[in-house]
């Protein structure tokens, strides 16, 4: 890698101090250089507040700080709900409308998990997800439209992003796994605010199958767009390959 090599993560500010983007880049010395843009937010895990956090004009202005003032090559907008809430359609019109305005490659979570699926070609899923039940059925949706099944899902109903962080997703890994133990799809856990890239090993292991993450496939599409960046596969697992 070289100097010129910077992942910009737009991130929501929605509480935590302690999400695992602000330490990565000291823990994971083969990433390139990692820096973030924090767009404000409630946090809260509702349609009318999650459109709102998605809107263009609210993210690009951050998201131009981490281009012209820190040298981002690539910009990630790590939030898988506020990337997927309006859509397959809204998702890559906001993508798109954010390339334009920063003049960098730009992806979001949510279109990160169907580039990912894509990649290792999978278009059947389970889906554990932190939302309430009205987000999640706009998730599945989501997925729906760009060509993936969700087979069996959970809600956690997780009102705020705050909630979702303090999760205790191992167990929740090991409660859905006892009601659904087929094996034969891989398990997708959105939402970036659940810490899950320093344990995806152990997630892996209480699922026994793969697992994909918010934070893991943010990072992978993250990575693909600069010229030469590594992937490391303690990190990305399979993802590492493509």
């Amino acid at each position: 890698m070289t100097h010129a090599d910077c992942l910009g993560i737009l991130l929501p500010d929605d509480g935590p101090d302690d999400y695992e983007w602000i330490t990565l880049a000291e823990r994971a010395r083969e990433l390139p250089r990692l820096v973030l843009g924090r767009v404000p937010s409630d946090g809260h895990h509702a349609p009318a507040a999650l459109l709102a956090l998605g809107a263009v004009e609210r993210l690009a202005p951050p998201g131009e700080r981490l281009v012209e003032e820190a040298g981002a090559r690539s910009v990630v907008w790590a939030c898988t709900s506020a990337s997927f809430i309006g859509g397959l359609g809204w998702a890559h019109d906001q993508r798109t409308a954010l390339e334009a305005r920063l003049g960098v490659p730009v992806t979001s979570t949510a279109l990160a998990f169907l580039e990912a699926l894509d990649a290792l070609g999978h278009d059947r899923v389970d889906l554990l997800s932190p939302y309430p039940d009205d987000v999640t059925l706009r998730l599945v949706s989501f997925l729906r439209e760009g060509g993936v099944g969700v087979v069996h899902d959970k809600a956690l109903d997780c009102p705020y992003a705050a909630d979702s962080h303090r999760a205790d997703i191992l167990e929740e890994v090991r409660r859905f796994v006892d009601r659904h133990p087929d094996t034969t799809r891989p398990l997708l856990i959105p939402d970036t605010a659940i810490d899950t890239l320093g344990r995806r090993e152990a997630l892996v292991r209480e699922a026994g199958r793969e697992v994909m993450t918010a934070n893991q496939v943010s990072l992978w599409a993250g990575l693909r767009r600069l010229a030469g960046g590594a992937r490391p596969p303690a990190l990305l697992g399979p993802l590492a390959d493509h």
